[in-house]
């Protein structure tokens, strides 16, 4: 009986330890966090979708300076290369390219002198920038040039000239000068000698560079681009109307206002006196006379008729010949 017993308690173990060998204890339940995501490492938090920025149209500045005056038609030219208009007021000394827009610049303010044919020399500059009108003036234009010969001794005297104008200048207005390049076409059949204005504009910028009261108004360049300005004219040398509107705009700016009262015209020839009222001469730019051929010696028909006198308005005794205009 004792021995059943311990067989029987025997058993009993042995199942036991079995049943404990073969159970596999449960797997706890995990239940995963939540984490933030920038919390974990090497995670960039994701950037938020940005506002919406309305458009703004900006609307630049005007220029503090007025463009400088284009041909209504026709190429265009650099701005920058023409120069600055002279104000109200300046006086304009020139020959009939200056006569040929003398209307016109009368009814904005401009006075101006002119003399057919007349080339720059010292007396023309001397009897009329010497005048009361002259040296009221701040700033003088002169438009002279078309009718010199543009050889090398006419050219070495510019810088002679550009002393004189210097010198009439007044202490109390110590006037600005804008001087207006001459422009003779290629086609012009006038009597040109051999000589262009090419030497003679290059050495008006180079004198230009050197005073600071002296600028250039480069309406070579302007007419340059425009050949078709010269063909109305029989000697291919006075721009027609569209040519004479940029002239004007370049020595007075574009779109300029009419003055209360015309500023005054004076044809510089001897049988033509200055006017002394309120209302100017006036020129049909159709009638103004032909620029003649020169003479066989070099001089122009115009110039050996006109008196050798400088106070008479001649200019026999000094400056180039004209060859034309």
């Amino acid at each position: 009986m004792r021995r059943i017993l311990l067989l029987a308690a025997a058993a009993l173990a042995v199942g036991a330890c079995s049943a404990a060998q073969g159970v596999t204890p449960a797997s706890p339940t995990v239940v995963p966090a939540t984490v933030a995501a920038d919390a974990l490492p090497g995670t960039a938090a994701p950037s938020p979708a940005p506002t919406p920025v309305p458009s703004v149209t900006v609307t630049p500045p005007p220029p503090l300076l007025s463009p400088s005056p284009q041909p209504s038609s026709g190429t265009l030219v650099d701005p920058a290369a023409i120069g600055t208009p002279a104000p109200v007021g300046a006086l304009v000394l020139g020959d009939s390219i200056s006569l040929s827009v003398a209307n016109e610049l009368s009814r904005y303010g401009y006075p101006v002198i002119g003399l057919v044919g007349q080339s720059a020399s010292e007396s023309y500059l001397r009897m009329h920038l010497g005048t009361p009108l002259a040296q009221a003036a701040g700033t003088w234009v002169i438009v002279l040039g078309t009718n010199n010969s543009g050889s090398p001794d006419d050219v070495a005297q510019l810088e002679r000239l550009v002393d004189i104008i210097d010198g009439l200048r007044t202490r109390a207005a110590k006037q600005q000068v804008r001087w207006v390049t001459p422009h003779r076409p290629e086609a012009y059949n006038g009597g040109r000698d051999a000589y262009g204005l090419d030497a003679f504009n290059a050495e008006l910028s180079r004198l230009a560079t050197e005073r600071r009261w002296l600028r250039i108004l480069d309406f070579d360049t302007i007419a340059r681009a425009n050949p078709q300005w010269f063909d109305a004219d029989s000697m291919h040398l006075h721009p027609d109307q569209e040519g004479q509107d940029a002239l004007v705009a370049l020595i007075t700016g574009p779109a300029p206002a009419a003055a209360d009262t015309p500023a005054i015209v004076i044809d510089a020839a001897p049988s033509i006196r200055p006017s002394t009222s309120a209302e100017p001469e006036t020129f049909d730019n159709a009638t103004l006379p032909a620029d003649p051929a020169p003479a066989s010696d070099g001089s122009s028909a115009e110039a050996e008729a006109q008196p050798s006198d400088p106070a008479a308005g001649g200019e026999a005794t000094d400056g180039p010949s004209p060859p034309a205009g």
